[in-house]
């Protein structure tokens, strides 16, 4: 996992930089890593990793056959085969290149044994190699045999596998040195020397939180993709769509990483709200048709479904919690436990009031949202915290807020077992005498705690089922899931959605905004007063329209109600079942807008046989797709 990599990096220069050992981190550039990986080299870890030999056989074809051509003065050269090196952009390469690359961690690993050196009290071994395809990271001691032997490591490396080091463009970071060790290093390495922040796997990689110039790339980035130009070339539902889209595959990797800071969130946001409503002549944003928190709230409960950065950044860091307990065995874990346990193993419990890096305290800040989240598979009880873990519907330490330090905050579940009495005297509020009156008859088994994703179907965690949890936790809003269901265009989608929820700019919604408007309906001789209720269910235009198409489709009449929402919403559910009669209806009230804002806007004329024909033929081109 290419975040794990970055997040255990940074950790490592938090624990390097509170040390008192001199330390170095290493970035290694190989020469052409791809292409120069030697053959033989590779067939002989793939015998020693223990593939079949037809498989072998089969790599070697793969990289046998392969061709390339150069262009000289604009004309391509004859082709010629290879004689090293792995296909760059073949699935199957970056996988041969790993196998290639994780002889250097073993040679590394059996050179530690010989050496007594160590990066830190917490961190017992004179080397930490970090690898992601190529990027590698190595953390070594630096005193001068550990420095020549990770000199002669690499070295035999190079001679073995055909990857060589480019001396030029690798560096180094020194920690706990003065300038005269730091130059012997340079002197032993041959690197140059550099300083924090390092460029590793696309993020800055520093000991501190990154400042404003670090995140300033990401706003760059989204205000490029989301530039004015393109919104006058989409339609406000294409608009959305996009903002959408640019905001999870730019940002995302970062909040994955960090914590993003409010300025970035708001000012996100403001690219995303002048995007998606658009610049008036005089470049001041548009009218926005709906609040931004509603914007951002899931459709499920009303709103438009775009992401909420701070909840989406709140579920991604949330995942290396989850780590920590569901994979024990990871890089992420094994590393945080030996940094941030009072005891070494897979499974060691966390000590929460440790002093850690930036990152490490906003992971401990998330620890409330874990334990309402997580619920404990009760086994043993060894593992579980009485006082901190869901294994009764919710921490224990919660029921009561007046309860903010409790007794033995460490001990667990099955310690407590003959202590209830002790821990939770008389008198005990409705919750507590619950769960004693539950212990008293509970029994354990011999297996080990596990722990369960209380937001997924599954018990795993995932991130989207986290986010959902987050965004809809307290929000109780009607919705109208309908239109999104409909086989129709997404501009015909979001004006049944702002229709439903009256945010359409009526003649009576502008005058709701102090914007001095004409108050009649264009479109009815009635001359009465334009609110959407009229407009699309009680003016005789929309009656003789729809009066029209449905003795052409053979539909009954519309729901008309006191109510804007329970008239769309009935004359909707009268045709459930029938995809093809709520499509007419949709393309019907969305062309009543339309030459609504023709007459208005364009000073047409609007006839009942011209709409009807345009209904039909825009009605017909969407039930082809049904």
């Amino acid at each position: 996992m290419i975040s794990e990599n970055f997040i255990v990096a940074r950790e490592m220069i938090s624990l390097l930089s509170s040390s008192s050992n001199p330390s170095v981190m290493i970035k290694i550039d190989f020469t052409k890593a791809f292409d120069t990986v030697d053959w033989s080299f590779l067939n002989t870890i793939l015998a020693q990793r223990g593939f079949p030999t037809n498989y072998i056989n089969w790599i070697n074809l793969l990289l046998t056959t392969s061709v390339s051509s150069v262009l000289i003065n604009g004309y391509r050269s004859r082709p010629f085969k290879h004689k090293r090196g792995v296909r760059q952009g073949d699935p199957i390469s970056p996988f041969l290149f790993l196998l290639a690359a994780d002889v250097l961690a073993r040679m590394l690993e059996g050179a530690a044994t010989a050496l007594s050196s160590a990066l830190s009290p917490r961190f017992p071994s004179p080397f930490f190699l970090l690898q992601y395809a190529d990027d590698t990271l190595i953390f070594a001691s630096a005193d001068n045999k550990t420095l020549s032997t990770l000199k002669l490591v690499l070295h035999l490396f190079a001679k073995a596998s055909g990857l060589h080091v480019n001396a030029n463009k690798s560096t180094f970071v020194p920690f706990n040195l003065s300038p005269l060790q730091t130059d012997m290093v340079n002197s032993a390495l041959g690197f140059k020397l550099s300083d924090l922040p390092v460029d590793y796997l696309g993020l800055p990689l520093t000991k501190y939180k990154p400042d404003r110039a670090s995140f300033q790339p990401i706003l760059d980035k989204i205000e490029q993709r989301l530039s004015g130009w393109k919104g006058k070339l989409l339609s406000r539902a294409g608009r959305i769509t996009l903002a959408s889209a640019v905001l999870s595959a730019i940002p995302a990797y970062f909040m994955s990483v960090f914590k993003l800071p409010v300025w970035l969130v708001k000012s996100i946001d403001k690219v995303r709200r002048r995007f998606i409503w658009g610049m008036n002549a005089q470049g001041n944003q548009r009218i926005p048709l709906i609040s931004w928190q509603n914007v951002c709230l899931p459709k499920v409960v009303g709103g438009l479904g775009l992401c909420d950065l701070q909840l989406q950044n709140l579920a991604l860091l949330l995942r290396w919690f989850w780590r920590l307990y569901d994979a024990p065995a990871s890089l992420w874990s094994s590393v945080s436990r030996l940094l941030y346990s009072p005891v070494h193993g897979a499974n060691s419990p966390i000590n929460w009031n440790s002093a850690g890096s930036f990152f490490w305290k906003d992971i401990r800040s998330l620890r409330f949202y874990f334990q309402i989240s997580a619920a404990t598979v009760l086994g043993d009880g060894t593992k579980t915290s009485f006082w901190f873990d869901n294994w009764g519907g919710e921490p224990l330490v919660y029921c009561d807020k007046s309860m903010i330090k409790p007794p033995h905050p460490k001990i667990s579940l099955r310690q407590a077992l003959p202590l209830l009495n002790q821990l939770l005297p008389e008198p005990r509020n409705l919750k507590e005498s619950y769960i004693c009156s539950a212990l008293h008859g509970l029994t354990l088994g011999p297996q080990s705690d596990t722990v369960s994703f209380r937001w997924s179907n599954t018990g795993k965690f995932s991130v989207s089922s986290t986010y959902l949890s987050l965004a809809l936790a307290g929000k109780f809003k009607t919705s109208f899931l309908i239109c999104w269901k409909l086989k129709v265009r997404p501009s015909v989608k979001l004006f049944l959605f702002l229709l439903f929820n009256n945010r359409l700019l009526t003649q009576q919604q502008l005058q709701r905004r102090n914007i001095s408007v004409g108050n009649p309906c264009v479109l009815c001789a009635a001359h009465a007063f334009e609110d959407a209720l009229h407009l699309f269910f009680q003016c005789p235009f929309i009656t003789e329209i729809w009066n029209t198409v449905r003795q052409l489709i053979n539909a009954p009449p519309m729901v008309v109600s006191h109510s804007l929402q329970d008239s769309v919403a009935s004359s909707f559910m009268t045709l459930r079942g029938d995809d093809k009669l709520q499509t007419w209806l949709a393309v019907t009230l969305w062309r009543v807008w339309i030459e609504r804002n023709n007459v208005i806007f364009r000073q047409a004329t609007s006839s009942t046989s011209s709409t009807v024909a345009r209904i039909s033929q825009e009605a017909m081109e969407c039930i082809r797709w049904l």
